[in-house]
């Protein structure tokens, strides 16, 4: 699998967007809220990365030539 520079600074820039969504709700409301808020991004960071690694499996199983 070939990952372009492209794609790298894509996920840089989004983490440092979710990074600093953390760091401003921190700082606006309790340390709790900034936690549960990056608890949030994770397991949605998570989900999302088990579906690209299911859908890249799929895609590099041979073709059936029934």
């Amino acid at each position: 699998m070939k990952i372009s520079e492209e794609a790298v600074f894509r996920w840089v820039v989004i983490v440092g967007i979710a990074g600093a969504s953390i760091v401003a709700l921190t700082q606006l409301t309790r340390p709790l809220f900034g936690a549960l808020w990056g608890l949030v991004l994770v397991c949605a960071a998570s989900w999302h990365g088990f579906r690209w690694v299911a859908r890249k499996r799929r895609e590099s199983r041979p073709k059936d030539l029934s």
